[in-house]
């Protein structure tokens, strides 16, 4: 859990940008941090370089023909622009993709341990017991094929698939996508007792921005691949430009949210 007296810093994220294909530029100067024991939300509507982001740290861009071309990503210190993404695991940094990654023909327990590959069969037995605590659903589908299983259980599976690794600073990407809105809640919740009770790190980067900011310590709005608002998540559910842009809380209504958001947000936050 997050302490605001003595706070350390885990992943820094220095004015990056990132070009696909040599030619697309996506990300345009990109800074934020990561404390340890807090979760941090990465905020944006589709499009706004969210992923990019998540990617660029945990060095799968490459992949996809990506590139960080400028500015530096440090992990404890570290510079870790050069290690491959088996060498971030085992530092402790796992990415859960957006779109509940699951191999679908394994069910969710094989699913489970192959997240283990980096522990001993002491430590394999100690964490599926660790994921089964927080995710009692995934016990009761243990046996069950992972691809026949619900999107929230199998957005369960995916994140207890990265639990798996113990690791310290989970990327987790996208996670309300597709799910109903008391699954959103359960997903939170888990996050937030795994942030407290396991000491577990989290940049999550989501378009929901209501549940995000609630459970949240800290929160950056990204637009157009740039960081266009940062702060404490409880000053950011409170800021007048997120209430309406993102919260739909203006006090103009959504009419007016609708025809004056472009200009309105660009010659607050851009200009």
């Amino acid at each position: 859990m997050l302490d605001a007296g003595k706070t350390e810093t885990l992943l820094e994220v220095n004015n990056i940008e990132v070009i696909y294909n040599h030619v697309i530029l996506v990300l345009k100067g990109v800074s934020l941090t990561v404390p340890k024991g807090g979760i941090t939300a990465l905020l944006g509507g589709n499009g706004a370089g969210k992923t990019t982001t998540l990617k660029a740290i945990s060095n799968l861009l490459q992949a996809e023909r990506g590139e960080v071309t400028k500015g530096s990503i440090i992990y404890r210190g570290d510079h870790v622009a050069d290690l491959n993404p088996a060498d971030l695991v085992r530092r402790g940094v796992i990415q859960v993709m957006e779109g509940r990654h699951c191999f679908e023909h394994l069910t969710v327990e094989e699913n489970l341990l192959t997240g283990a590959y980096t522990r001993s069969k002491a430590e394999t037995k100690e964490g599926l017991e660790m994921v089964y605590t927080y995710f009692p659903r995934l016990k009761e589908r243990r046996t069950s094929q992972a691809g026949y299983t619900s999107g929230g259980e199998q957005q369960m599976c995916a994140i207890g698939r990265a639990l798996m690794a113990r690791p310290e600073t989970i990327l987790l990407d996208e996670p309300s996508m597709g799910l109903a809105p008391q699954l959103v809640e359960e997903i939170f919740t888990i996050v937030k007792n795994l942030n407290e009770q396991e000491g577990v790190s989290f940049l999550i980067a989501e378009q929901n921005t209501n549940v995000a900011l609630r459970f949240a310590h800290q929160g950056y709005i990204l637009e157009s691949g740039r960081v266009v608002m940062e702060g404490p998540a409880a000053e950011l559910r409170e800021n007048p430009d997120v209430k309406e842009f993102y919260l739909g809380m203006g006090d103009e209504g959504r009419k007016s949210f609708r025809d004056t958001r472009s200009y309105r947000r660009r010659k607050r936050w851009l200009s």
